[in-house]
């Protein structure tokens, strides 16, 4: 995807410049089609042979744009860009299961991942949830062949974090693959393939997006593993369209700079709401009361996240008036923007869910996650003390 046909036939480079000097900022590819001049150079773009463009939906410029920042940013082979987080999951999903395959998942997965392997199960593919945290379960579980063991960097929205490297360790001495949902960390935090991670999913809509507005995804990893995705990823039509993909890329640069100080700040919060008395827990990986705190030191890099869930009275109306007290933080069912908000996972991530499978999770009516953004650290706290306050 470096080169493609113009309208007039005549080859423009990956810059979109076509003749003189380049644009500084990627152009936005917005066509579905694309103009080949003899049949000799569609057999050689589809044989890639020749660089070139085949079908806005089978990839752009500002796709492989993404990609190269994707594969940079994890230190990875290969990245393919999807339509959503969820996408990723699909097209690794679909690819690499099969009627009689099992799959061995932690059992605190984000609520629409567990929803999606549910959904397997009528395919004939057997789903065996585990606590990801209790190495000798996991162990066990992957005593039956297990085509999968699925996991969460930093589990969402417990903040548990996972030991990657132990958990590759296990899936790999029992020839299991291990896909790890790393949305939460961002590669910032972690980097799944360092850690011997053989399949790593991004939500791009989240932290690499950065500013709620975009929906992508990716999947990256080694060019043998990934790189057979992308056929039926493209065949699907999971492919991110053009403008999200060129949002995505001018996102990422700040990566860094955001995450670094939205994470400082998330720790300086979650240490400030231990304290507060209508808090009845805290979950932030960083705190060293929290249950993975050893876990994530070895884990984690440059901070434990931006996200800090806790839990006050299950009462929905008492979250309701707190909610209606904040004047700056708001309620929105994503994170990871350059805004502080709040979410309410039993009503929204998790509101599909057995009311015994959130109780087993720990979520509940009284149960908020909060993603912290650039704010000042004195605005955010002053909001939510006005919230805690109301209930």
């Amino acid at each position: 995807m470096t080169a493609h046909a113009s309208r007039s036939g005549e080859p423009v480079d990956a810059n979109g410049s076509g003749q003189g000097n380049p644009p500084f900022v990627l152009p936005i590819y917005q066509s579905a089609g694309w103009v080949f001049r003899s049949l000799d150079e569609v057999d050689a773009v589809y044989e890639g042979r020749d660089p070139g463009t085949i079908y806005g939906g089978s990839g752009v410029p500002n796709h492989a744009a993404l990609e190269a920042c994707i594969r940079s940013l994890h230190g990875t082979q290969t990245a393919i860009v999807t339509a959503a987080g969820m996408s990723a999951f699909a097209a690794v999903l679909w690819h690499l299961t099969h009627s009689g395959a099992r799959i061995v998942a932690a059992a605190n997965l984000y609520g629409n991942t567990l929803r999606l392997l549910g959904d397997l199960t009528k395919f004939g593919v057997r789903i065996d949830t585990i606590d990801a945290g209790d190495l000798d379960q996991v162990k066990d579980a992957l005593r039956t062949p297990a085509q999968l063991l699925i996991v969460e960097t930093i589990s969402n929205p417990r903040l548990r974090v996972a030991d990657l490297r132990a958990l590759a360790s296990l899936a790999h001495e029992r020839g299991a693959l291990i896909v790890v949902d790393n949305t939460l960390a961002s590669p910032y935090h972690c980097r799944p393939a360092e850690h011997g991670c053989d399949i790593i999913i991004e939500s791009i809509t989240k932290f690499l997006g950065g500013h709620h507005d975009l929906v992508s995804g990716c999947v990256t990893g080694s060019r043998e593993i990934v790189e057979p995705l992308r056929l039926p990823a493209t065949r699907a039509g999971l492919i991110s369209a053009a403008f999200d993909s060129w949002l995505a890329t001018r996102s990422v640069t700040t990566l860094s700079v955001r995450l670094s100080r939205s994470s400082a700040t998330a720790l300086t919060i979650a240490q400030w709401l231990e304290r507060q008395p209508k808090v009845a827990a805290v979950h932030y990986p960083g705190l060293p009361a929290d249950a993975t705190y050893p876990v994530a030191r070895r884990t984690l890099r440059e901070g434990f996240g931006s996200v800090v869930s806790l839990e006050v009275a299950p009462d929905r109306a008492a979250v309701d008036r707190l909610l209606a007290a904040l004047r700056h933080i708001k309620l929105v069912l994503s994170f990871g923007g350059v805004a502080t908000t709040l979410a309410h996972p039993a009503t929204s991530s998790h509101r599909s869910l057995a009311p015994e499978q959130r109780a087993a999770l720990g979520i509940h009516d009284g149960f908020l996650r909060l993603s912290v953004g650039l704010e000042d650290e004195a605005l955010i706290m002053a909001d939510l003390d006005r919230g805690l306050a109301a209930i």
